[in-house]
């Protein structure tokens, strides 16, 4: 394998890497590092109580971070990722090392009370809901689940650990009340279920295995409409694009399912203009144009980012998009991969409805 093709091999599996685990990388930065006063201090809280309201009854399931079942940390990872479009530590240890410690006399609505069960590590948490009461998904006792619980039962008494806070508080703001309207408009947050549309422009990289100078292909759209629950979504999208090196215009009908991060998708896809790359052996020509073939690819983002009524996320794509010889050549692997292959990266937008 040439070298200009292992380092192009290499740009990308690094890069489809690190999309995947931003997710994670992410998670280490702290709400409540953010500026958020005042009455946007509350309204973040009463999202978040709201969200975690919306799971009771949802029952215990370990390891369950869905709608189908959850344990307690996976309960408050949800409530923070569909409340507020943002996302946390998975474990209970994580988030009780994330989370700022505050004194028991300090502890609002929409802060966090640790607890430890089993052993001498934190093993549990909830969200706080004022009142002395909390939010929590418990594995044990009378009632299982999402459920509210006081800070003053005796086994919770016991093994409480303290309190830490992950959201803002200006103490000179109204303390926010759960089941009363937040202050300002509200908007429809994107981590919340529902229909949404969006749109995006990446830029396509150059031949992947020819020996070209260039890093530009061509250009690529993208127009989607949705429904998202819990964390996943499916959509039907119109995916067209310029491909300069093929001289020819394409327009694929994609179905997609998977989340906010990855996704899979494919449909079949119209071409305008035959395919005909240049190589260094002359030109190379493809049956294609003006007919219906197909597409199917990969969709890998960074976590979205809350903006208005919807979010941003910078994105990348690889699709498999066949194409055929038309004359009778033997296979030549860089020319015809490199013509069947589309690698993209750009930025998409997706509006709640």
């Amino acid at each position: 394998m040439k070298t200009a093709t292992l380092r192009y091999f290499c740009f990308f599996f690094v890069f489809f890497g690190f999309l995947l685990l931003a997710q994670s990388v992410f998670a280490a930065v702290p709400i409540q590092d953010r500026n958020l006063n005042g009455a946007a201090a509350a309204e973040a809280r009463l999202k978040l109580i709201s969200a975690a309201e919306s799971f009771l009854g949802t029952p215990y399931r370990y390891a369950g971070v869905d709608r189908r079942g959850l344990d307690c940390s996976g309960f408050v990872h949800l409530s923070f990722r569909e409340g507020l479009n943002y996302t946390i530590p998975r474990s209970s240890e994580g988030i009780y090392s994330w989370a700022e410690k505050i004194a028991d006399a300090d502890l609002q609505p929409g802060d966090l009370v640790f607890f430890v069960t089993d052993g001498r590590d934190v093993s549990h948490l909830g969200i706080y809901a004022g009142g002395g009461r909390f939010i929590h998904s418990a594995s044990e006792g009378t009632n299982t689940g999402v459920i509210y619980s006081r800070l003053d039962e005796n086994y919770w008494r016991r093994t409480y650990k303290g309190a830490g806070r992950a959201l803002p508080w200006d103490r000179n703001s109204p303390a926010p009340v759960p089941g009363r309207a937040s202050p300002g408009k509200a908007l429809p947050a994107w981590g919340n279920s529902g229909f949404f549309t969006g749109f995006g422009a990446a830029w396509i990289w150059g031949d992947l295995l020819e020996s070209s100078s260039s890093v530009f292909r061509g250009v690529s759209g993208l127009l989607t409409l949705g429904v998202k629950w819990s964390v996943y979504q499916a959509g039907l999208e119109l995916r067209f694009g310029w491909d300069q090196t093929l001289q020819m215009f394409r327009v694929p009908f994609t179905i997609s399912l998977g989340s906010d991060t990855f996704r899979f998708f494919g449909g079949p896809a119209y071409t305008f203009g035959d395919p005909v790359p240049g190589t260094a052996d002359g030109e190379r020509q493809y049956k294609g144009g003006g007919d219906w073939l197909w597409e199917l690819g990969c969709f890998a983002a960074f976590p979205p980012l809350a903006f208005g009524r919807g979010a941003v996320s910078v994105y990348g794509e690889l699709a498999w998009q066949p194409y055929y010889l038309k004359d009778d050549k033997k296979f030549d692997f860089n020319s015809d991969i490199t013509a069947n292959i589309r690698v993209s990266t750009g930025i998409r937008y997706s509006y709640k409805l």
